[in-house]
């Protein structure tokens, strides 16, 4: 009887320590979600999550949040299929190509989710986009997952677009090709990934000048410029340093109360009231471009504050660092 006793109890005692190995890794550990999801990027209300994936540079969580898809990267939202998309969109990729002399050859890095590379294709004169992501899975998303690809219509699938799997940063450095647009759509270096600073830099900002064609636009998304205006000062600088002509924009999320930020470089002087809209959208108007290009007071650099971002230096990271403790 007292060996049954033992023998049960040993069985108890191995059950309850999975058990709590279990449930420490799937609530705590790496099993879970608050290692996909940063708390402060969790949607309001009920939400899903389908599908995680640990990549060698990013966790990827795809969360349905009431019938939309949201992709989280590392933590953070990384792009979603709702309006909110479809206006950061319009902003960063009609303000460089209303800009820009032509629009037949456009690069895209970091567009994994086909939602820039849509856009860009709604401009006839377009005759190649070149789509960079240095994840695969996300460009298999863009291409195959069904909600993103019907939201994204099938871009990364079209004839006129390449789609390539690489670091950014490499595969300028590497190309003899040349763009009139170029779109850096690519989240701020944090402590989890801070290789990004990389595509942030002077020498980088070099490299794409040499790529680009007389009368071309860059735009470099400048995260949010509300809560670190110093971050985009600094792109901004760091642009002008490498010898382009700058204009700061920025775009004010009335859902969300966020003002995104961007520059505007070209490699000939551009005046932000000569920008006039190749194409239009239900977000992006004439008269709403007019407030695009339009920053306000709170986010001009009045004071030159912008510092330069090297490959030697950490400027960007610790502007993020400083602003949300990571």
């Amino acid at each position: 009887m007292n060996e049954l006793y033992w023998l049960a109890l040993g069985a108890a005692a191995i059950l309850f320590t999975e058990a709590a190995g279990w449930f420490y890794w799937r609530y705590f550990g790496k099993g879970s979600i608050k290692s996909y999801m940063n708390e402060d990027q969790k949607p309001q209300g009920d939400f899903r999550v389908i599908r995680k994936i640990n990549t060698p540079t990013q966790k990827i969580a795809l969360v349905d949040v009431d019938g939309e898809m949201w992709i989280y990267s590392n933590g953070d939202v990384m792009f979603s299929t709702t309006r909110d998309e479809d206006e950061y969109a319009d902003v960063i990729v009609h303000v460089p190509m209303a800009a820009a002399k032509n629009v037949k050859s456009v690069l895209i890095i970091g567009g994994g989710g086909g939602i820039t590379t849509r856009e860009a294709l709604r401009y006839e004169d377009v005759e190649k986009v070149t789509t960079i992501d240095i994840d695969d899975v996300m460009i298999d998303f863009g291409k195959n997952l069904d909600r993103l690809v019907e939201f994204n219509k099938g871009s990364l699938n079209h004839s006129k677009v390449e789609t390539v799997i690489a670091d950014g940063r490499n595969f300028v450095e590497n190309s003899t090709e040349t763009w009139d647009v170029i779109i850096v759509d690519i989240p701020e270096p944090t402590s989890k990934c801070p290789s990004l600073s990389r595509l942030f830099t002077f020498e980088f900002y070099n490299q794409l000048k040499d790529h680009l064609n007389p009368g071309g636009a860059i735009s470099i998304a400048c995260s949010t410029s509300s809560w670190m205006p110093e971050y985009m000062w600094s792109i901004e600088t760091t642009l002008q340093e490498a010898g382009f002509f700058t204009v700061p924009f920025h775009n004010f999320s009335t859902k969300d109360g966020v003002d995104w930020g961007y520059i505007l470089a070209t490699n000939l002087p551009v005046d932000a009231k000569d920008i006039k809209l190749k194409v239009t959208s239900d977000f992006l108007t004439e008269e709403r471009l007019q407030d695009v290009l339009h920053l306000p007071y709170y986010l001009v650099n009045w004071d030159n504050k912008g510092k330069v971002q090297t490959d030697r230096n950490t400027v960007l990271l610790d502007i993020v660092k400083e602003a949300f403790g990571y």
